[in-house]
């Protein structure tokens, strides 16, 4: 065990910390077993430095009742949610075992229609199991979208890390301390109401990540890059969309009407 990882050994008395997984900007996720009960578990803290950050901290809860709403086989589950003893707030969450899609278009380069149209077909069900609860998830990427296999070899696809989602209850934001004009999210996947640092934004910003993923999937590249954040950010509100066929030609020409409404 690290400094990374809590002084204790238990986790809220009942969860062994047995490895590290893998680490983010603000925390680590470890792979955890309940103790009485033997079954694995991700546990994932928010790093000792941050742990004292109410924007941290919001964010870290943000993310446990974001998932938990959802209750969807399309989204990481949350099983717990906690403070530590020493005072690192913590999410106990299903263990996966598979790759996130950035992972594999590092390794493929790009992928078949086919392979991209299920996985973004699954990662789309989550999302519509968000929207109807009014939840937003603002920073769809590659990364956030996790390829496990169950029990019958059936690719199964969960969208994680809700932390800047945005949750809505009758048309009023909770839980979402966006400023006007600050700018969440992962830049080459924003929206233009994203990158204009928009606060009201709805379900059609996560659309507009969906269509940036399948091209990214499809064609191997981007369809805005830029020299700077600055850059590509505004290249993101005023560059007209690429056509995709223009780079494959091979794609169906249904695909540019697919980008476009995406996009729209």
């Amino acid at each position: 065990m690290t400094e990374s990882a809590p002084s204790q050994t238990l986790i809220d008395g009942k969860y062994e910390l047995l490895r590290l997984i893998g680490r983010g900007g603000m925390g680590s996720v470890w792979e955890g077993r309940h103790v009485s009960l033997g079954t694995r578990v991700a546990v994932k803290f928010i790093d000792a430095e941050h742990a004292n950050s109410p924007e941290a901290r919001s964010r870290f809860d943000n993310e446990a009742r974001a998932a938990a709403t959802l209750q969807s086989k399309y989204a990481i589950q949350i099983h717990d949610h906690g403070m530590t003893t020493d005072g690192r707030p913590f999410i106990v969450m299903e263990l996966l075992n598979g790759e996130a899609l950035d992972k594999r278009l590092d390794r493929l380069g790009m992928l078949t229609l086919q392979d991209t149209a299920n996985i973004l077909h699954q990662a789309c069900k989550g999302l519509q199991r968000a929207h109807d609860r009014g939840i937003i998830h603002r920073d769809l990427k590659p990364e956030n979208i996790f390829l496990v296999t169950d029990e019958e070899g059936h690719e199964i696809v969960k969208v994680l890390d809700f932390g800047i989602a945005k949750m809505r209850t009758d048309g009023l934001s909770i839980s979402n301390n966006t400023r006007t004009g600050a700018i969440l999210g992962t830049p080459y996947y924003m929206s233009p109401e994203q990158a204009r640092g928009l606060r009201d934004l709805d379900h059609r910003s996560d659309l507009w990540s969906i269509g940036v993923i399948a091209y990214r999937c499809l064609l191997g590249r981007l369809p805005f890059d830029g020299e700077s954040v600055g850059d590509l950010l505004v290249k993101i509100c005023t560059s007209p969309l690429p056509v995709p066929t223009d780079g494959r030609p091979d794609l169906p020409p249904a695909f540019n009407m697919w980008f476009m409404r995406a996009l729209d």
